[in-house]
Order: structure tokens, then C-alpha cells, then sequence
């Protein structure tokens, strides 16, 4: 027990015998064994004929043949055991194919489920969509009616408008001369400005050119100062004079470099003021006589609008009158005999009311143009009936994707289990075959060997399946990626029509939002006719009072136009005052600069006294030099200022390399003349160590030496000192040379900023001048109008004083028309009275049809979901069949258990087996072929929804009702109101209520006999030449819906016949017919293998004849008839 315990555990997971694919090699394989068999349990018992031995030998023969056929034995039970459990596998793998099966069907009643659901949401959609459109295509209707007579009357208005905006133009063309004539005044300001700034620069240049003139009257006179002889050597008082000369000389030289500090500064402050201050002042007064002009402007708009709104109200009303003038004057022309009078009133009813003919074109045109607009509006309205509609496909197509998906992942899943479990049982059965290779080598018989070769070939067919298998995963990976691309694809449909549908929308919004400003404009022409003819019989007073207000008008204009003539001319005078201040300021600041200037060219007197300054000056010169060329390649327009500079700073070289050489040749001089002292006291010396008479003249001389050796000392000190200064002076012309530098970065960066401002400043002017320009010419426009308005007006008073005599004799004839009017009115009125009751019966008639139609739908959904509910019926069917396969099976393991009882019965619970392996192997072809004729069933069950869901066409009710109601007969109308009862499908409490007695009919719905209950065609077809014409378009219906079956034979029937150890076993033919369930043959089934089965539900597929159309039914009846 423990033994086969431990085989069943091992075999538990056994696959080799699942010939799922291979059905032919396993047939094959036991056919073999059969034709095998005999002489395998003839083998057990054959003894070789060999010669006659003693009595041992063949005790030990029969010994040994008793235990080979003991170990056979064993086998056997150990092959029995296996085959056991390979049974209870395939018992389990049934379960499950079972369980796979009921969940497939629980999915179909949900698809099923949500496709009802799905088709009632989109039928409901559908209605609502349509009576959505009817509505809408009424709104516009009625609206492009209320446009055009909106339009019609707006016609006036706009003749008046364009009247006035010609006025308007000529008041603005005023305007504009004026503020040009005013921007050219300030332009003129602006031109002497700039010419008392060219003066100051001119008078700034005089200055510069006298100070370089003292400067080189300073130098002369320096140098007459160090030329005069030197003579003066015995001159005390000279010689102090020279030295506080030379002490005022440096003190002037520093001096001189503070004032050019100063003055540079000065210079750059004033500048920088006097640009800062002009502009910023300049902007001040621009941007005052902007805002003037500005508050001007919006002043003569406001009053121009309100006039412009008091003249349109004042011309509509006048245009309705003369309206009405018109009206009357047709009325009495038709009338009036005399020609004559009817010329002279056509024209003077021209001459007083002319419009322009021309615009009525431009009417034309606005009309086409709002009839392109409604055409646009239908056309996006059925975009959006078709975006939502490939929404909601779009929508059922997703979700119809997700449901693929899911049951692809369920099946890969299972795939999965299946690889791994065939992968667990290949290794199981590896290992087996090993073993049994190892330990049956010695006592292997023939049967033991086509065993293992049955085993080789089912596990070759087990690798090959597992190959297949998964092929077919990788396939059904692709399959999901493309579904996966598919869906992704979809949604960004979704997404982007979705996006669409918003637009469309907003579109749709946009468009009521004008539709109810058309409305509410609508609506106030209809105020304004209302008050229109309530103001008709004051018009006349109301034209003199207007005529008074108008030239009241007229002279606020004028007194708002000297106004701002006054305001301009205080502007301007304004602008005189400031630039006289400015004036005087800037006289002002000359004087300080000239000033300033002389102290600076007493200061550079000073800055010439440098040795080593000549280097340094061309380093200077070349710096600047390259400066200046970076300056030239950047600022073109600054070329000739740069000049200026190059030509001042080569001046102030010129007097740097004078002073120079000044000083080199003091120097000299200073060399020479102690050069000549020390020859003279040499001398001195030689002289005094000659005796001498003259001793006290040369004492004298003596004691003149040593004041002139002090004299030399104080000299050296003193150049010792000079050269300190010029030092110094070296240093501060560096640092002067620097701040230069800075002052000139700080000059271009002030010059950008003055091209910039000037650019500013002419884009400002000239925007004020087009400014000024175009209120100049408006404002001649509106002068132009108030003038063709006074011509007019004085033509209107002069044409009105002649029509108001004609007026009054015709006012009699207009009170008749007026009455006859009135008549006309009422008469009108009760017409439209009239067809608004026709408008509320049709609309009536109309949601009685829509919903007779929808109580049509509902029936046809009500036939689907009974064919849905037999076609459940038939699964249910299949399913108790595969209850009775099931207890098949069991009768079979009831058959092998019967079969352990000897080596024969082992032989043939083999054969059987394999035979059950063929039957399984037949069964899951079966559940494969089932499965494809219930995706036929579920596309066809689509394509009968699809097609039936529109069946009945709109034309063959419409002709039935049309009939019905023309039939003069009670008999024929009787006979139509049963053939709309069958067309409707309708039930029979329904026929009751109609006054029909269904009851004898041909029975129910077309639908109804599709399903399985109508007649054969031999009876209908005796019988159809003595029916009525209902009853024959019954039942040609019922006979053209009416499901053809198509025979399939895709079942197997295995009979294994009773037999002993040598019969043949084979496989049994096919089976036809088989409902009832063999659960009370368990007794015969040691001899017999029932046939298994299929109900014929199964294996008729139902084909649903494509929907005719009403023409070719009728045609059908007809000819029949």
C-alpha cells in the first residue's frame, strides 16, 4: 500500500498521455500494443523444447519460471497502479476543463449583461440626440427669421450711422490741423533751443581758444625769464624777487590744478543738469500737452458719442416716419388718378428720404453671411453627433479591449500552470524512465519494451506539445503588446475627440451666448418700434425742438473748441517762460564757466613743469590713441568730438615738451654758470697765493663767493625741492590722466543715454504728431457733418413745412388704410391662431409616432434577450452532457477497477486506457470546436442585435399608417392594422387594445418562430394560397427569418467490443444522436465502452438571414398575391 501511495504521489502530476495534439500517435501506439498483446500473454507461459532432463532441472525450471512470472505479476500491479493514477489525472484535468468552462459562461452573461445595458443607454442617447436636434434646427430656424427681420429693420440705422460718421470725420480733420499746427509750434521751440545751445557751444570754444592764447603768453614770458643774463648774480633784491616769483609760480600751479579739477567737475555737473533738466522738462511738457490732448479727445468722444446715440434714436424715428409716409404715399398713389400729382410726390418723397441703394448690397451680403453662419452651426452640431457617437464606439471598442485583455491574461495564466506543471511532469517522467532503464535491464520483456517505446514517443509528443505550448505563449505576448498598442491608440482617440467635443462645445456656447445677445437685441427693436409709434404724432414738434438743440449744440462745440484754443495758447506762452528761465540759467552758468576757465588756464601754466613727463605722455598719446580708434569703430557719429580732444591733448603735448625743453636749457644755463664760478675761484686761488696789494678787494671778492656759495646751496635745495614737485606733479597728472579716463567712459556712457532719450524723444513726437494729424482730421470730419447736418436739417424744416399741408389731406385717407389695416390684423391673427393649433396637433402625432417606435424597440429587445435566454438553454444542455461524459468516465475507472484481476484484464484496462485517452483527446477537440461555435454564436448574436435594431424602416410604417388611414373599407383597414401588428411585433394585450384578436392569427413574432416554433415548409406551404394577406406576409416572414441549420460531424463514437486476449481493439465510428445520460449501464461496462456525445444544439449552428429591406418584403407579398 505504501508503495503505491508513493507511485500515486509521484504520478500525481503525469502529463505523457494528455495527446491533446497528437491523437493519431497515440492511437497509433495502441494499435501497436493491440496487435502486441496476444503474443506478449503467450511469452508468459511458453517452455523452450529443449532435450529431457532429470527431475531438478526441471523443478528449477518451473522455479524460475514461477518467479519470472511473479516479478511479471508485480509489474503488472506496478503498471495497473500507474495507469490508476493516471486516470485520476485525467478525471482532475476534466474538472477543471469543466470549471473553465462555467466561468467562460458566467463571462458570457456578463458580457452579454453589459451589451443590453450598452445598446439601452445608447438608444436612450440616440432619442434624446435626436429630439435635441429637432429642437435645435427649430430654435434656428425661428432665429434666422427674427436676424433677417432684425437686420431688415436695422437698415436704417446704419444709413444714419455712416450719415454721422461723416460728420464725425470732419470734426476729427479739424481737430488734427489744430494739433499739428500745435506740434509745430513746439517743434519750432524745440529748433531755437537747440540754437541757444550751439551758441553756448561756440562761445565755450572762444573761451577755450583765448585760454590757450594766455597759456602761450605765459610761456614767453617764462622764457623771457629764464633768457635774461645772468648778471644779476650781484642783485640780492632781484634774486628775491626771482624766488617769490617762483614760490607765487607754484603756488598758482597748484592752484591752477584745484580750479581745472573744479572746472572739470563743474563742466560734467553742468552738463549733466543741463541735459537732465532739459529732457526731464521737455517730458514734463510733453507729457502735460498729452494728457491735455487725451482729455480733450476723450471729452469730444463722450459728447460725440452722445450725440451720435441722440442723432441714430432721432433718424430711426424719422426713418420710420417717412416709412410710413411711403406706405401711405403707394396707398394713395394706387388711388390717386392724376399722374402728375403721384410725379411730384415721388419726388419730393425722394428728395426728402433718399437712401442709399448701395446698401443694400452690404444687407445682402450680411444675410448670406448669417445663413453661412447657421449652415456652420448645423454642420458642428453634427460633428458633435458624430464625435460623441465614435466616443461612445470608441468607449465600447476600449472596453470590449479590456475584456480581451483580461481573458488573454487568464489564459496565459493557465498557459503558465500548464507549462509548469508539464515542465514538473517531464522531469517526473525522466526520472522514472531512468529508474525503470536501470533496475528493469535484466527482466524486461517485449510488451515492458513497447511500453517504454510508447513512454520515448509520449514524452518526444510531451516535448513537442511543450514547443507548441510555448510558441503559443509567445504569440499570445505579441497578441497582448498589440492589443496594449491597440488600446493606447484608442485612448488617445478618446482624448483627442474628447478634446474636440469640448471645443465643439465651447463653440456651441459661444455661438447661444450670440444667439441670446441677438435675442436681447431682438427685443429692444421691438421696444424701440413700440416707442417709435407711440412718438409718430409729436414727431413734427419734436423735429423743432431738436432743430433748436442741435445749434445748441453746435455753439458748445464752437465755445469747447475756443477753449482749447485758450488752453493752447497758454501752454505755448507757458512754454516762452521756461525757455526765457532757461535762458538766463544758462547765461548764468557761462559766466561761471568762463571763470572757472581761468582759473584752469592758470592752473595749467603750472602742469608743464615735469622732466619725465615725456614718456609717460606718449604712453598717454598711444593709449588713447587706441581708445580713441575703439571709440571711432563704435561710435561713428562721435568722430568729430574725438578730433576735438586728439587736437586738444597733441596742444597740451606741445606745451608739456616746451616746458621741457625749458627747463633742460635752465639746467644747462644752472651747469654753465657753475662751471664758469668754479673757473673763477680757481683762479681766485691762484691769485690768492700770489702776494697781492689788492687784499681787500679780494677779501671783498671772498666774502661775495660765500654768499654766492649760499646762493648755490639755496639754488640745489631749491632744484631738489623742484624736482620733489615735479614728482608730485608726475603723479597727480596720472591720476588726473586716470580720471580723465573715467570722465571720458563716463561722457560715452552719457552720450548713449542722450541717443537713447533723443530716439524716445522723436518716437514721442512723432506719435504725438499722427496723434495730432488724426484728431486734426476727425476733427474737420465732425466739422464737415455738423455742416452737411445744418444743410440737412434746413432741407428737412423747408421739405417738411410742404408735406406736413399734404400730410393733413391725407390724413383722412390714412385713418381708412390704418382701419383696413387693423381688419387685416385680426384676420392675420386668427390665422396664425390657427396654425399653432396644427403645430401643437402635429407635434402631438409626432410623440405619438416616437412612441409607438419606441415600444417597437423595446419588443425587439425583448425577441433578443429570449433568444439570448435559449441560447442559455442550449449551453445548459451542453452542460448536462458533459455531467453525463463525466459519469462516463467514471463508468470507465469502475471498468479498469474491475480489471486488476489477472494479467489479461491488465492487458485490456491498458487497451481501454488508451482508448480513454482517445476519447479525452476527442473531448478537448469538442471543447475547442464548442468554444469556436460559441464565439460564432456570440459575433452572430451581435450581428442579429446590430440588424435588428433598426429593422422596421421609417417609409414601410409610414405607407402602412398612410393605408390605413386611406382604406375606405372597414375590412381592409382591419387587414393593415394586423399586417402594422406583426411589422410592430406586438403583444396580445396590445392587439386587444387595438381591436385586434390575435388569438386565431398565425401565431406569435417573427422573432418567436426563429427561435424554434414555427412549422415545417411543406404545411405553410399547402396552406398559404387559402390565407389572408396578413397572414401570408406573417408567415413569409416568419419563413424568411426562419435559422438554417448547417450539419457538422465533428463527434467520435468509440465502441470497444467484448473480446478475449487476442481481439482487436479499434476506434469506433461516428455518432449521431445521443440526450440520455448512461448512468445505468455500470454493470455492462467491464465488456463495453459507451459512445460519448453531444447534443445537437451544439452542432447546429443557428445562421441569421441578413435583414431584408421593407421594398423587397412588399414586392414579395405582392407578387404572391
Amino acid at each position: 500500500v505504501d508503495q503505491t501511495a508513493t507511485v500515486t504521489t509521484t504520478l500525481e502530476d503525469s502529463w505523457f498521455w494528455d495527446p491533446e495534439n497528437n491523437v493519431s500517435s497515440t492511437s497509433s501506439s495502441s494499435k501497436k500494443d493491440d496487435n502486441e498483446s496476444p503474443s506478449s500473454g503467450t511469452e508468459l507461459t511458453t517452455i523452450p523444447l529443449e532435450a529431457p532432463a532429470s527431475e531438478s532441472e526441471i523443478i528449477e525450471r518451473l522455479r524460475r519460471q514461477l518467479n519470472e512470472t511473479v516479478q511479471q505479476l508485480k509489474k503488472q500491479q506496478l503498471e495497473n497502479a500507474l495507469l490508476n493514477e493516471q486516470l485520476v489525472q485525467v478525471g482532475r484535468e476534466n474538472r477543471e476543463l469543466n470549471e473553465n468552462i462555467e466561468e467562460l459562461d458566467r463571462q458570457h452573461e456578463v458580457v452579454l449583461e453589459n451589451l443590453v445595458t450598452g445598446k439601452r443607454e445608447l438608444q436612450e442617447k440616440c432619442t434624446a440626440l435626436e429630439v435635441q436636434a429637432k429642437h435645435n434646427t427649430d430654435e434656428f430656424e425661428a432665429q434666422l427669421g427674427e436676424m433677417q427681420r432684425r437686420f431688415e429693420r436695422l437698415e436704417q440705422s446704419y444709413t444714419q450711422s455712416c450719415q454721422e460718421n461723416v460728420k464725425l470725420q470732419t470734426e476729427t480733420e479739424k481737430l488734427t490741423t489744430e494739433l499739428e499746427r500745435i506740434v509745430c509750434e513746439n517743434v519750432e521751440a524745440v529748433a531755437a533751443l537747440d540754437g541757444q545751445l550751439n551758441e553756448m557751444r561756440r562761445e565755450r570754444t572762444e573761451l577755450n581758444e583765448s585760454y590757450k592764447t594766455l597759456q602761450k603768453e605765459n610761456e614767453e614770458l617764462r622764457l623771457k625769464v629764464v633768457e635774461e643774463p645772468f648778471e644779476t648774480v650781484t642783485k640780492v633784491g632781484e634774486d628775491e624777487e626771482v624766488i617769490l616769483l617762483r614760490t607765487t609760480i607754484d603756488d598758482l600751479t597748484q592752484r591752477l590744478e584745484d580750479a581745472c579739477n573744479e572746472r572739470d567737475n563743474l563742466q560734467k555737473l553742468t552738463a549733466e543738469l543741463d541735459r537732465s533738466d532739459h529732457i526731464g522738462r521737455l517730458e514734463r511738457d510733453i507729457g502735460e500737452l498729452q494728457n491735455e490732448l487725451r482729455s480733450v479727445i476723450i471729452d469730444n468722444s463722450v459728447q460725440l458719442e452722445a450725440k451720435e446715440k441722440e442723432y441714430d434714436e432721432k433718424l430711426a424715428a424719422m426713418r420710420q416716419e417717412n416709412q410710413t409716409l411711403r406706405e401711405s404715399i403707394t396707398t394713395t398713389e394706387n388711388r390717386a388718378a392724376g399722374d402728375e400729382f403721384d410725379t411730384r410726390l415721388h419726388e419730393l418723397v425722394r428728395k426728402l428720404f433718399d437712401l442709399d441703394l448701395t446698401q443694400l448690397d452690404e444687407l445682402e451680403e450680411r444675410l448670406h453671411t448669417l445663413k453661412d453662419a447657421d449652415s456652420k452651426l448645423l454642420a458642428l452640431e453634427k460633428k458633435m453627433i458624430d464625435s460623441s457617437k465614435e466616443i461612445n464606439f470608441l468607449k465600447a471598442e476600449n472596453s470590449r479591449i479590456q475584456h480581451d485583455k483580461d481573458t488573454l491574461n487568464a489564459d496565459l495564466m493557465q498557459y503558465e500552470k500548464e507549462c509548469s506543471s508539464l515542465m514538473k511532469n517531464n522531469d517526473h517522467l525522466i526520472a522514472e524512465i531512468e529508474n525503470l532503464k536501470c533496475n528493469k535491464l535484466e527482466t524486461i520483456n517485449e510488451n515492458a519494451e513497447d511500453s517504454i517505446v510508447v513512454l520515448e514517443k509520449q514524452l518526444e509528443e510531451s516535448h513537442k506539445i511543450n514547443r507548441s505550448l510555448e510558441e503559443e505563449y509567445r504569440e499570445i505576448n505579441c497578441k497582448l503588446e498589440e492589443a496594449l498598442e491597440e488600446k493606447e491608440e484608442l485612448l488617445t482617440k478618446v482624448a483627442l475627440l474628447e478634446g474636440n467635443q469640448s471645443e465643439q462645445k465651447l463653440h456651441s456656447r459661444e455661438l447661444e451666448q450670440a444667439l441670446s445677445i441677438a435675442r436681447a437685441d431682438k427685443d429692444t427693436l421691438e421696444r424701440q418700434l413700440e416707442d417709435a409709434r407711440l412718438s409718430e404724432r409729436q414727431h413734427t414738434e419734436e423735429l423743432n425742438a431738436e432743430l433748436e438743440s442741435v445749434r445748441a449744440q453746435l455753439t458748445t462745440i464752437n465755445e469747447d473748441h475756443a477753449a482749447l484754443v485758450h488752453k493752447l495758447q497758454q501752454l505755448q506762452q507757458s512754454s516762452t517762460d521756461n525757455l526765457h528761465t532757461w535762458e538766463s540759467k544758462l547765461e548764468a552758468l557761462q559766466g561761471e564757466l568762463k571763470a572757472k576757465e581761468i582759473e584752469l588756464e592758470q592752473v595749467r601754466e603750472s602742469t608743464v613743469s615735469s622732466q619725465h613727463s615725456d614718456t609717460e605722455l606718449e604712453e598717454v598719446r598711444n593709449r588713447l590713441q587706441s581708445e580713441l580708434t575703439a571709440a571711432q569703430e563704435q561710435y561713428q557719429m562721435e568722430l568729430e568730438k574725438q578730433k576735438q580732444t586728439i587736437d586738444s591733448l597733441a596742444q597740451q603735448k606741445a606745451d608739456l615738451v616746451q616746458l621741457v625743453t625749458t627747463k633742460h636749457n635752465e639746467s644747462v644755463q644752472y651747469h654753465a654758470e657753475i662751471q664758469r664760478l668754479n673757473q673763477l675761484l680757481n683762479e681766485h686761488n691762484e691769485q690768492a697765493s700770489q702776494p697781492c696789494s689788492e687784499c681787500v678787494s679780494l677779501r671783498e671778492k671772498v666774502q661775495d663767493y660765500e654768499r654766492l656759495s649760499d646762493q648755490i646751496q639755496f639754488l640745489r635745495e631749491k632744484s631738489d625741492i623742484l624736482t620733489t614737485n615735479l614728482m608730485t606733479e608726475q603723479t597727480n597728472q596720472r591720476l588726473a590722466l586716470q580720471e580723465k579716463q573715467e570722465l571720458l567712459e563716463q561722457k560715452n556712457s552719457l552720450q548713449r543715454d542722450l541717443d537713447r532719450l533723443r530716439q524716445h524723444l522723436m518716437e514721442i513726437e512723432e506719435a504725438h504728431t499722427q496723434e495730432t494729424v488724426e484728431l486734426q482730421q476727425r476733427y474737420d470730419e465732425t466739422r464737415g457733418k455738423l455742416a452737411s447736418l445744418e444743410e440737412e436739417v434746413k432741407k428737412s424744416t423747408n421739405a417738411l413745412t410742404s408735406a406736413s399741408i399734404r400730410a393733413n389731406q391725407q390724413a383722412e385717407t390714412l385713418q381708412t388704410q390704418y382701419q383696413l389695416l387693423l381688419q387685416q390684423r385680426d384676420e392675420l391673427n386668427a390665422k396664425l391662431s390657427s396654425a399653432d393649433d396644427r403645430d401643437q396637433k402635429n407635434q402631438a402625432s409626432l410623440t405619438n409616432l416616437q412612441c409607438a417606435l419606441e415600444q417597437f424597440q423595446m419588443n425587439k429587445e425583448r425577441d433578443i434577450e429570449l433568444a439570448t435566454v435559449n441560447i442559455r438553454k442550449d449551453l445548459e444542455r451542453a452542460r448536462s452532457r458533459e455531467e453525463q461524459l463525466r459519469g462516463d468516465l467514471k463508468l470507465f475507472q469502475q471498468q479498469l477497477n474491475d480489471a486488476k484481476n489477472g494479467l489479461l484484464a491488465a492487458a485490456r484496462i491498458s487497451d481501454q486506457l488508451e482508448i480513454s485517452q482517445v476519447t479525452v483527446a476527442s473531448l478537448k477537440n469538442e471543447l475547442a470546436k464548442r468554444d469556436e461555435k460559441y464565439a460564432a454564436l456570440e459575433h452572430r448574436l451581435q450581428e442579429t442585435e446590430a440588424s435588428q435594431a433598426d429593422k422596421v424602416e421609417k417609409m414601410l410604417v409610414k405607407n402602412l399608417v398612410i393605408g390605413y388611414v386611406v382604406a375606405p373599407n372597414a375590412s381592409d383597414k382591419q387587414q393593415i392594422m394586423k399586417l402594422i401588428s406583426t411589422v410592430l411585433t406586438m403583444d396580445q394585450a396590445e392587439c386587444i387594445k387595438v381591436g385586434l384578436n390575435r388569438s386565431q392569427g398565425g401565431g406569435s413574432g417573427w422573432f418567436n418562430s426563429i427561435l424554434g416554433h414555427a412549422s415545417g415548409p411543406e404545411g405553410s406551404a399547402g396552406n398559404y394560397n387559402k390565407e389572408s394577406l396578413t397572414e401570408a406576409f406573417v408567415k413569409f416572414l416568419e419563413k424568411e427569418s426562419a435559422p438554417r441549420a448547417t450539419d457538422s460531424s465533428s463527434l467520435l463514437n468509440i465502441v470497444a467490443p467484448v473480446g478475449s486476449q487476442h481481439a482487436a481493439q479499434a476506434a469506433a465510428p461516428l455518432s449521431t444522436a445521443s440526450t440520455s445520460a448512461p448512468a445505468s449501464s455500470g454493470g455492462n461496462m467491464a465488456t463495453e465502452i459507451k459512445p460519448i456525445l453531444l447534443p445537437e444544439a451544439m452542432l447546429q449552428q443557428t445562421t441569421f438571414q441578413p435583414a431584408r429591406s421593407s421594398s423587397s418584403i412588399l414586392k414579395d407579398i405582392l407578387s404572391d398575391s
